[in-house]
């Protein structure tokens, strides 16, 4: 219906088409188009279109010539308003005319001849609305005919063959005989039979050292009946069953050792019924069924050393029921359920000796609500809550030993919140906040128009304690994932700081201190993003201040002679 439909419409624009003619007012002056950009190589010359109406256009209108970019005349095409229309001539390097074609709105149609180097034609025949069509002549480098077919409803039949030898033996004649090709030891390479003008029968295929590697028969011109594919040692690699061009019956795959590799069954080109692989050993990889070239019902895989490795359930290929993985002893790995090629349900993980592992549920192939994760010993190792596939809400970690280690909280996915970390005996280790933000995306520091990001940064207080005596070791403020404001870090003890920085935008901006253990002051400098700006100021072990220098944008500056004043 659909071919009925091309050709209704290809009919139509080419009955328009013949009322059609390149008029010399309908060409715009010659056009030249060059390979290089100095204008140099020519590419192609031609006239556009153009008309009253739409004045100058980029259609291609008219003869155009196509060259290489040695400047060697490559190509000669008809065009009618950018479609190829009328004749279309390719050219071989020496001028000689290599291939004719007649077009009609971009579509082959009528005449068609190839010739070869030596001016000797090679191909005749003919186009029907873009189809080949009628006799088909082939011809020899020498000009002996090759062969005659004709093309039928799209259906090609060989009418007659000619051998390419020195008496130009006739092997079909009237579309009844055989076609036989030699590698050049004068071996059998292929060999095909024919009746009525269709490959009919047997047909074999050999390597250059005469074993086989392909037997089978045709029918009608389609392939037919048992086809065997054999290795270069002449082994059985394939055994396949056509009918009517299609795949249809036994499906059977060999490994060299002549055991199966894979054993299945088609009909009309597609899988059916029970089909099963093995691995090079002999045993079973795995099992299953067919409906129509898609999986259905159960099916069993298994390890190569023969024990069931999970068994699954198929719903036209689309993964359905419960699925059950186990470990080489037969003991469950994990297992849950499938709706609609998604995960659905409760799903369970364990360890080899049966301690859970891993449990949570699915809605719709998205983890939904608390999921838990176990320690070896059984211990929880981690509970968490989870809302269409992301974290969502509080999270918890244990050592094996019951201690809590971390805990938070968890938004869309993101950390949101206070944050605690613990020390393996319990002890306070870091306290964050987290804040989530919504940012456009950008492109080396370009913002991209309607391009956001949602992330989740260090923002409010922070708090971290020493691992030797658990007592406050730094303190400060994060916003939006960089320090701010001022830090403290201490001394062992978290009572006397050893440093009171300040900073912004995550760089260091105000004064920076450094104390000694009784809080004496030993430096003190001044910073301005990022950079020593102001006084730097150092002190001796007495508090009696040794050094003063100044510092501008990063660069210390040189005292005048008198007086603070000071130069670069």
């Amino acid at each position: 219906m659909l071919k009925i439909i091309f050709c209704f419409v290809l009919i139509l624009i080419f009955n328009i088409s013949f009322s059609q003619k390149v008029e010399k007012e309908n060409l715009t002056q010659k056009i030249k188009l060059f390979w290089d950009q100095g204008n140099k190589k020519l590419q192609a010359t031609g006239s556009y279109y153009t008309n009253d109406r739409r004045g100058n256009t980029t259609e291609k209108h008219g003869k155009w010539l196509f060259y290489s970019y040695d400047g060697i005349l490559e190509e000669e095409r008809n065009y009618y308003r950018n479609r190829i229309h009328g004749l279309q001539t390719i050219y071989f390097p020496t001028k000689k005319i290599k291939q004719q074609t007649y077009f009609t709105f971009n579509v082959p149609d009528s005449s068609f001849k190839e010739w070869n180097e030596e001016g000797q034609l090679i191909i005749s025949g003919n186009y029907d609305l873009g189809s080949p069509d009628g006799i088909w002549e082939y011809y020899y480098d020498n000009g002996q005919k090759k062969s005659v077919e004709e093309v039928i409803n799209d259906t090609v039949y060989l009418r007659v063959f000619f051998e390419n030898d020195s008496l130009h033996t006739q092997t079909i004649k009237d579309g009844n005989g055989y076609i036989t090709s030699f590698y050049s030891n004068g071996v059998t390479k292929e060999l095909y039979t024919f009746k009525n003008g269709l490959k009919t029968g047997l047909f074999e295929e050999r390597t250059a050292n005469g074993m086989l590697s392909i037997s089978g028969s045709f029918k009608a011109g389609k392939k037919d009946s048992i086809w065997e594919f054999f290795s270069f040692l002449g082994n059985l690699e394939k055994k396949i069953a056509y009918k009517n061009d299609s795949l249809d019956g036994e499906y059977l795959v060999y490994y060299e050792d002549q055991t199966i590799n894979t054993k299945g069954n088609y009909k009309n080109g597609s899988k059916t019924s029970e089909w099963a692989w093995n691995f090079s050993n002999g045993k079973s990889e795995m099992i299953g069924y067919f409906e129509n070239d898609l999986q259905q019902g159960k099916w069993i895989y298994y390890f190569p050393t023969g024990e069931v490795s999970y068994t699954a359930s198929f719903d036209r290929n689309k993964k359905v029921g419960e699925w059950i993985f186990y470990f080489k002893d037969g003991k469950e790995e994990r297992k849950g359920s499938y709706i609609n090629d998604l995960k659905h349900g409760l799903w369970e993980t364990w360890y080899e000796d049966g301690t859970p592992l891993m449990t949570g549920s699915y809605v719709n192939g998205k983890e939904e609500g608390e999921w838990f994760n176990f320690w070896e010993n059984g211990v929880l190792k981690n509970k968490s809550s989870f809302k269409q596939g992301e974290l969502n809400g509080d999270w918890y970690s244990y050592t094996p030993d019951k201690t809590l280690v971390k805990k938070g909280s968890y938004k869309r996915g993101l950390k949101n919140g206070m944050w605690y970390d613990y020390y393996n005996n319990g002890r306070l280790k870091e306290i964050t906040n987290y804040k989530i933000f919504t940012r456009k995306n950008s492109v080396n520091s370009i913002s991209v128009f309607g391009m956001k990001e949602t992330l989740s940064e260090l923002d409010g207080k922070y708090q971290a304690f020493s691992q030797i005596d658990f007592q406050q070791k730094s303190k400060g403020s994060f916003k939006k994932g960089l320090k701010n404001g001022t830090w403290h870090d201490y001394y062992p003890g978290g009572v006397v700081p050893t440093i009171i920085s300040n900073y912004k935008n995550g760089v260091l901006h105000g004064v920076f201190q450094q104390l000694g253990r009784r809080g004496e002051l030993i430096y003190e400098i001044n910073y301005k993003n990022g950079l020593k700006d102001g006084w730097f100021i150092a002190f001796d072990a007495n508090g009696q201040e040794k050094i003063r220098k100044m510092f501008q944008k990063g660069v210390e500056l040189q005292r005048k002679q008198s007086g603070d004043l000071f130069s670069p």
